[in-house]
């Protein structure tokens, strides 16, 4: 688990962001959320799926918790620093928008049936953001 850095170059044509370390070969599916302002998207999880997280637009606190042993980390994603993050199986995840319009492209390792069977949910009750 961990960050993925990327880059960006700008010129007068505009800006070409890239993480050309990010191996897409094990992604089979993507999907977008627009992060509405104030509200935490947690905790979901999976033990066997594998997802990344791509700030595609405005920032995003990303936190993890690890499935067993309740052991934490978060990360901050910006468009402006072009990383992704990858949580592997074992962790629940959450995310909140930092700004208005925010939005998170996320990638999957499994198709949406596979997730939906391996789909694991706590409340905010139980695991405090």
């Amino acid at each position: 688990m961990g960050l993925i850095e990327g880059n960006l170059h700008r010129d007068e044509r505009g800006v070409v962001r890239f993480v050309n370390d990010f191996d897409m070969s094990r992604v089979v599916r993507m999907y977008c959320i627009e992060a509405e302002l104030g509200v935490i998207r947690a905790w979901q999880g999976h033990r066997k799926e594998t997802k990344w997280f791509f700030a595609a637009k405005g920032s995003f606190l990303v936190k993890t918790v690890e499935m067993d042993s309740l052991d934490r980390k978060e990360y901050i994603l910006r468009d402006s620093e072009s990383n992704v993050l990858e949580i592997p199986a074992g962790h629940y995840n959450g995310f909140e928008g930092l700004e208005e319009g925010a939005v998170m492209m996320v990638f999957s390792n499994v198709g949406l049936e596979h997730s939906m069977g391996d789909d694991f949910r706590e409340s905010l009750d139980n695991i405090n953001w």
